[in-house]
């Protein structure tokens, strides 16, 4: 063998796991970055690991396919492999003995994470709906005052905005399935179910869009919540035109305040 191509094996090895290497980080941190980038969110949502575990499975796949297209190539990809389980003497030898150990060691570790008893949050008092404070308590919408044409058209105005700010994770249609949903742990809500938005008034579906979930209680925990605070992109009235557009578009009617008499 020619000493230019003993110089190369290690290469093959080496690239296709640079190779492997990038396309874990593109998947694991890249796309949840390129979605913040291009507005599809607000912030980088994880990518779930079964997503990982798939796309990760397919790039090994077409990395053993591309080396062992060709028998020059494959054999450099193996040479490194060979060479190290076949040392018997040297620093091959005490490499060898030591990867063979960290191999069933990182096996273990990895098994124990998964089986490990985890700590549970113990039972605890769990609110739905937190009551909101009090500075939204007295609100309305203005826009329900409006004539029907002109609410009409500031309901409009409130889908362009939905779609614009709310589509991705909420979904076009207001179903709780928009493309950013499946990345969220957090799934969000079913805005067509009437157990939603239906069972609240305006005032409530301000303030989780203006104050997000950092606006939630402790008490509503484990209800916890993905929704990002708007209060520092969308102004007061594209908010309340937004819910008039969800409301149009999941085809629900808001609650009505109790009268105190």
């Amino acid at each position: 063998m020619s000493p230019g191509r003993g110089a190369s094996e290690p290469r093959v090895l080496l690239h296709t796991a640079l190779v492997l290497l990038g396309v874990y980080l593109g998947i694991r941190y890249g796309i949840p970055w390129i979605s913040v980038w291009v507005g599809m969110s607000q912030n980088p949502a994880p990518t779930p690991a079964f997503a990982i575990a798939i796309y990760m499975t397919c790039a090994v796949a077409g990395a053993l396919v591309y080396v062992s297209a060709d028998t020059e190539r494959w054999r450099h990809f193996l040479g490194p492999i060979v060479r190290l389980l076949a040392g018997t003497t040297g620093e091959r030898a005490r490499l060898r003995l030591l990867v063979l150990a960290l191999l069933p060691a990182l096996a273990g570790w990895m098994t124990w994470q998964r089986v490990r008893p985890a700590p549970r949050t113990p039972a605890a008092l769990r609110v739905q709906h937190p009551a909101m404070p009090d500075a939204f308590a007295a609100l309305e919408n203005p826009l329900r005052a409006l004539p029907e044409e002109e609410r009409g058209e500031a309901e409009r105005e409130g889908v362009v905005l939905y779609q614009k700010n709310c589509r991705p994770c909420h979904g076009t249609k207001a179903d709780g399935d928009g493309p950013m949903a499946r990345g969220l742990r957090l799934r969000p809500v079913d805005f067509t179910d009437p157990g939603t938005i239906a069972t609240v008034v305006e005032s409530y579906a301000f303030w989780r869009i203006k104050a997000g979930a950092l606006g939630l209680p402790g008490m509503a925990t484990p209800w916890h919540s993905a929704m990002p605070a708007w209060q520092d992109e969308l102004e007061d009235d594209e908010i309340w035109r937004i819910i008039l557009a969800e409301y149009a578009i999941s085809g629900t009617e808001p609650r009505k305040p109790e009268s105190l008499e």
